[in-house]
């Protein structure tokens, strides 16, 4: 008994390279809301505010100075607030693409 069998020849797809999932490289970056926008606070300001997020610690009184705010500030991490000489903003952490700032070089000290 003969039948109509179709012969399907199966022919190797081309092998795709593996795409691994690259995750980006991402930080937080802390800042106000100020005229519509988002302006960052100092390095030294956002990587203290940032320990204090990791850690779990929100706290009500954090004291600094930024000038482009007008002076002594106090964030408010609990209210996302920063209450400055002139006004008051909203506290922003928002997450950016790449790699957060090294900081300053320390001086090498020369002979």
């Amino acid at each position: 008994m003969t039948g109509n069998w179709i012969e399907q020849q199966v022919q190797p797809q081309p092998q795709q390279p593996e795409t691994k999932s690259v995750e980006k490289l991402t930080h937080a970056q802390w800042g106000v809301i100020k005229d519509d926008e988002f302006h960052a606070l100092t390095l030294k300001h956002q990587r203290d505010l940032e320990i204090l997020h990791e850690a779990g610690t929100f706290i009500t009184d954090f004291y600094f100075w930024q000038a482009n705010l007008g002076g002594y500030c106090m964030a408010d991490m609990t209210h996302n607030m920063v209450v400055s000489p002139d006004t008051v903003y909203v506290l922003v952490r928002k997450i950016v693409e790449g790699a957060p700032h090294p900081g300053r070089r320390k001086k090498v000290k020369r002979e």
